[in-house]
């Protein structure tokens, strides 16, 4: 682990000698507007929490948004095929962008 970086997930990673508490990948996040469970929160003064980390979709507009390069979304690989489910949402999400 990265020195500085929140220890509560290892899905998305900020590191946080170099966030600078824009926000932008909280106001960015689709996953994060107006839902009960966000993948980032507010923290006040400081940088952002990774709230929900379950409910990211792997879109990285949080990390390709980072103005300071302080984001890290990690791509998981299963080791058990993918179901119909996930072949689903995957080939979505690479629609999207």
């Amino acid at each position: 682990m990265v020195e500085g970086e929140h220890p509560e997930t290892q899905l998305i990673k900020i590191d946080l000698g170099r966030c600078i508490g824009c926000y932008e990948c909280v106001d960015i996040c689709p996953q994060s507007s107006n839902t009960e469970y966000p993948v980032y929160e507010r923290t006040g003064d400081g940088p952002p929490r990774v709230a929900n980390p379950d409910n990211c979709i792997r879109c990285f507009s949080c990390e390709t948004n980072c103005r300071a390069m302080a984001l890290e979304v990690v791509v998981e690989h299963e080791s058990k095929p993918a179901g119909p489910e996930e072949v689903k949402a995957e080939s979505k999400c690479n629609r999207m962008f």
